[in-house]
C-alpha cells in the first residue's frame, strides 16, 4: 500500500508543478441513489458516481472493468458469464446454483436485473454508474444486500447530434486483438418528441492457447443495439420508452492450470503449470452465447408538490454455456461436455409517489412487483474415468463396476425451474429538523414466494464396450416445492451540516437476500424440504463528505461495519479419494466486513483533474464450517475430524478471509490538459493506478490459492481538436506487465493439494491501443 501512496503523491505533486496558477472548480455530481435527483454530496451513504467521459477515457467497457477506478468493488470472473461473481466491500454470490439470487443487485436504466449474468453488457452511450455500497433494500427491493450498481445510459438530445468512436489494442507478450465500435445518433423528431439510437459492436481474441483446437481462446463478439424515446407530452407528463437487443457469441473460459503434482506435469508436457501458464487442452473447445431482448417504459407526472412515477420492465434472456477439458488427471478423464442453456425473463412493474419542493419533509412512497421465470439445463460427460477412482462413490455396492472394468464415462445433468414473484411496499422520508439537521427513516415490507422443479439423471457406462452398467444408473425428480417468505428491511440515518459545503452523517441499514432451494445437490428431494433461510445484513456507517478550497477539493471518508446472518454459500463435499464432488447451499453462520473508505477529487487548478479512492476493508467470517479444502490433513488449522480416523472431516473457517476480499486497495488517476494557445486545440497526458493487497480466492482458505499484493498503472495521452469534435488518444493498460489473476481454485482428481487452476485475464498482460472519436 506504501507503493501506491507514495507514487500517488508524487503523481499529484509532478500534476501541480506543470500548471498555471487558473482558477478551476469542481462540478456537482447529480446521482438517483434515493430515487429522487440529489447531488452526491448529499446523500447520507457511501456513493462512487463515474461519468461516462471518464469511463471511456479508462477503458472501463462493462461492468467487470469498474473495479479499475472503485476499489470497494470487485470482480470474480466463472468459467462463463452464467457464474461471475460482483462483490461490494469483500461480500457477493459465488455459487453454481441458478436458485440463489445475488447480493449486489445491478440496476439498469432504474429496472433490477435478476441475476449477475445479465450484467454481462457493454457500456455504450453510458450517462454514468452510480455504485452504492453497503445494503440498498429499502429503495431499491432485496438482493441488494451488500451493494448496488446503477447504469444510466444517455437520453434523446433536445438537438441533433451524432457521436462515434472506434478502438483497438493488442497485447504485446500474447497473439490477442481487440477492437469496438460505438456510435449514437439523436435529436428531436418532433417539437415534443426526442430518439437516441445507440449501436455497438466489440471483438476480442482469445489470450489462452488451446493446443487441441490449435486456437487462442477464450475469443468473444459481441453486438447490439439500443433504442431511446422521451416524449414531453404536456409541461407535467413525460415518457421514455427504451428498446434493447444484445448478442454474445463467445467461448467458455478454458480450465488453466497453475500449479500440478508430478504426475500431471509429466502427462501435460508441453504445458508449464505456472503462474503465468497461457495453455490449456479442451476436448473440444468451449461455448459462451447469450441473446436478450428488453422494453422499458418510464413514465413521470408532476401532480401539484408530487411526482408520480410508474416503471415498467421486460426482459427475455437466453443464455448457454458448455466446456471441455481434457485429461483431468494427467492422462485419462475427459471431460467432454460441462454446461448447458439457461432462459430467463423478468416482469418488473414500480409505482411510486415523491414530495417536490417541500422545505420541510421530503418522501417517497412506493411499491414494486417482481416476476421472474429461470429455466436451467445442465448436462455433463466425462469419458474414460479410471475405474478405481469411481469405485468410491460406490463404496456400499462393490458389484455397481465390476472388478475387470477398467475405466468408465459417466453422463450426468439437471434440468430446473425456478419462479419467484416478489412484492415490496416502501416508504423512505427525510425530515429536515432544523437549518442543519437532517434526519431519513426508511422502510420496505417484502412478501416472496419461491416456486421450484427439478429433475436429475446419471448413467454410468464401461469405456471400452459401451455397455451401461445399470445398477449406477440413477434420478431424482422434485415435480414442484414453494417456500414463502416475509421480511421487513430498512434505513435510518443521522446528518449534521458542517456548512454549506460539508456534512457528518451516521447510517443503519438493513439488507435481505430471500431463500433459496438447493438445485444443485444430489440430495434434492431433501435439500428441497428445507430450502435455505433468507440471509440477512445489518450495516453500520459513520462519514463525512466535504468539499474544501473553493469547491477544489472533495474529500469523502466513510467508516463502515456490516453483519451478514444466514449467509447463503456453496460447500463442495468430497468423495473418498478424492475423485467426485458434490455440491450443496448451506446457510454459513456468520460474517463480517468493517473497514475505512476514502474518496477524492481535486481540480486544483483549471487543467488538472485528480481522481481516487483508498479502501481498507477487514473482511472475515466470524461462524463458518465448511468442506476441507484438497489434500487438508486433520491436524492442519480449522481441519474437524468428527469421527476420530485421522481424516478432515470439516473445515472451521472462522476467522478467515472472505474470497477475493484483500484489506487494503486503491486506485488514483490524474489527467492533465494542454491548452494550445486560443485554437481551441488541446493536447491531455493521464495516468492511472491501482494496487490491492494479498487476496485469498476461496472460502476453505487453501494455501495455495492466495495471490501476493501487486500494483498496475496505465496511461494515456491524446489530442482534442475540431471545436472538441475530434479526439484521438492512445493508451497503454498494465504498462509494466504486471502478472495476476482474477480467480484461483483447487481441481484435483487425486485429491492433492498441488493442483491450483487459475483465470488469467487479458490485461495480465501490457495492452497497447489507440482509439479515435468524432462528435457532430
Amino acid at each position: 500500500m506504501r507503493i501506491l501512496i507514495t507514487k500517488s503523491i508524487a503523481l499529484a505533486a509532478a500534476i501541480i508543478s506543470m500548471s498555471s496558477l487558473s482558477i478551476a472548480q469542481l462540478e456537482e455530481v447529480i446521482v438517483t441513489a434515493q430515487k429522487r435527483e440529489q447531488s452526491m454530496q448529499d446523500v447520507p451513504m457511501a456513493i462512487t458516481a463515474i461519468g461516462g467521459r471518464m469511463l471511456e477515457n479508462n477503458e472501463i467497457n462493462s461492468v467487470s472493468d469498474l473495479s479499475k477506478l472503485v476499489p470497494s468493488l470487485k470482480f470474480t470472473p466463472g468459467d462463463s458469464p452464467k457464474n461471475n461473481s460482483i462483490r461490494v466491500r469483500g461480500v457477493g454470490t459465488d455459487v453454481f446454483s441458478s436458485a440463489v439470487e445475488p447480493n449486489v443487485s445491478v440496476v439498469l436504466d432504474n429496472v433490477p436485473l435478476a441475476r449477475t449474468s445479465l450484467a454481462n453488457f457493454d457500456f455504450a452511450d453510458v450517462e454514468r454508474v452510480e455504485v452504492l455500497r453497503g445494503p440498498q433494500g429499502t429503495l431499491f427491493g432485496k438482493n441488494a444486500s451488500a451493494g448496488l450498481i446503477h447504469v444510466v445510459t444517455r437520453d434523446p438530445h433536445s438537438e441533433f447530434e451524432a457521436r462515434s468512436r472506434y478502438s483497438y489494442d493488442q497485447a504485446s507478450d500474447f497473439d490477442s486483438d481487440m477492437w469496438k465500435f460505438q456510435a449514437s445518433l439523436s435529436g428531436p423528431l418532433t417539437d415534443a418528441l426526442g430518439a437516441r439510437l445507440t449501436i455497438y459492436k466489440k471483438s476480442t481474441d482469445g489470450h489462452i492457447y488451446d493446443l487441441t483446437t490449435k486456437d487462442h481462446i477464450p475469443s468473444s463478439e459481441s453486438r447490439g443495439a439500443r433504442l431511446k424515446f422521451k416524449w414531453d407530452v404536456n409541461d407535467v407528463l413525460t415518457l421514455s420508452l427504451i428498446g434493447e437487443y444484445s448478442e454474445f457469441d463467445g467461448e467458455s473460459y478454458p480450465m488453466v492450470q497453475r500449479s500440478a503434482n508430478p504426475g500431471i506435469e509429466r502427462s501435460n508436457d508441453p504445458i508449464n503449470a505456472s503462474e503465468d501458464n497461457r495453455q490449456a487442452r479442451t476436448v473440444s473447445g468451449t461455448d459462451s452465447d447469450s441473446e436478450t431482448e428488453a422494453l422499458t417504459l418510464l413514465v413521470n407526472w408532476d401532480v401539484g408538490r408530487h411526482t408520480l412515477s410508474s416503471v415498467t420492465g421486460l426482459r427475455e434472456a437466453n443464455i448457454f454455456a458448455d466446456t471441455s477439458a481434457a485429461a483431468l488427471d494427467g492422462a485419462n478423464a475427459n471431460l467432454e461436455s460441462n454446461g448447458g442453456p439457461r432462459t430467463i425473463e423478468t416482469f418488473t412493474q414500480e409505482l411510486r409517489i415523491s414530495s417536490v419542493d417541500n422545505e420541510v419533509l421530503e418522501y417517497t412512497l412506493g411499491a414494486l412487483w417482481f416476476d421472474n421465470k429461470l429455466g436451467n439445463t445442465f448436462d455433463r460427460r466425462v469419458t474414460d474415468i479410471p475405474a478405481n477412482y469411481a469405485a468410491n462413490l460406490y463404496t456400499d455396492d462393490p458389484l455397481v463396476i465390476p472388478l475387470n472394468v477398467g475405466s468408465i464415462n459417466q453422463e450426468a445433468g439437471f434440468w430446473n425451474q425456478i419462479d419467484t414473484k416478489n412484492l415490496g411496499a416502501f416508504g423512505q422520508a427525510t425530515w429536515h429538523v432544523a437549518h442543519r439537521w437532517h434526519t431519513t427513516l426508511g422502510l420496505r415490507y417484502i412478501d416472496e414466494t419461491l416456486e421450484a422443479a427439478f429433475t436429475s439423471y446419471q448413467r454410468l457406462e464401461e469405456s471400452a464396450t459401451g455397455l451401461p452398467l445399470s445398477a449406477a444408473d440413477s434420478s431424482v425428480s422434485v415435480p414442484h416445492a414453494e417456500v414463502s417468505d416475509t421480511a421487513v428491511t430498512g434505513t435510518f440515518s443521522l446528518q449534521y451540516d458542517l456548512s454549506d459545503s460539508s456534512m457528518v452523517y451516521a447510517t443503519y441499514s438493513k439488507g435481505y437476500r430471500g431463500r433459496a432451494f438447493d438445485v444443485v445437490s444430489s440430495s434434492n428431494a431433501e435439500s428441497f424440504a428445507d430450502p435455505l433461510e433468507a440471509e440477512t445484513a445489518d450495516s453500520y456507517e459513520i462519514g463525512i463528505k466535504s468539499r474544501f478550497f473553493d469547491e477544489r477539493l472533495e474529500l469523502n471518508v466513510t467508516a463502515f461495519q456490516t453483519f451478514f446472518k444466514n449467509f447463503q454459500a456453496q460447500i463442495v463435499d468430497m468423495s473418498e479419494g478424492g475423485f467426485t464432488t458434490e455440491l450443496r447451499l448451506d446457510n454459513a453462520g456468520e460474517l463480517e466486513t468493517r473497514g475505512v473508505e476514502l474518496d477524492f477529487k481535486a481540480n486544483p487548478i483549471a487543467p488538472v483533474f485528480i481522481f481516487g479512492s483508498l479502501l481498507y476493508n477487514n473482511a472475515e467470517f466470524n461462524d463458518f464450517i465448511t468442506q476441507c479444502f484438497t489434500g487438508q490433513g486433520p491436524s492442519e488449522a480449522g481441519a474437524i475430524d468428527s469421527d476420530g480416523d485421522g481424516a478432515c472431516d470439516g473445515n472451521d473457517v472462522a476467522g478467515g478471509k472472505l474470497p477475493n476480499a484483500p484489506e487494503w486497495s486503491g486506485s488514483i488517476t490524474g489527467r492533465y490538459d494542454w491548452a494550445l494557445g486560443e485554437s481551441g486545440r488541446t493536447l491531455y497526458g493521464q495516468i492511472t493506478g491501482r494496487y490491492q493487497s494479498e487476496v485469498q480466492f476461496q472460502a476453505d482458505q487453501h494455501p495455495l490459492t492466495i495471490q501476493e499484493a501487486y500494483d498496475i498503472w496505465d496511461i494515456r495521452a491524446g489530442f482534442i481538436g475540431v471545436g472538441g469534435r475530434l479526439e484521438v488518444s492512445g493508451y497503454v493498460k498494465n504498462l509494466f506487465a504486471q502478472n495476476h489473476v482474477n480467480a484461483m481454485f483447487a481441481l484435483s482428481l487425486t485429491n492433492d493439494r498441488r493442483d491450483i487452476t487459475h483465470f488469467l485475464p487479458r490485461d495480465a498482460d501490457r495492452i497497447v491501443g489507440l482509439s479515435v472519436a468524432y462528435q457532430w
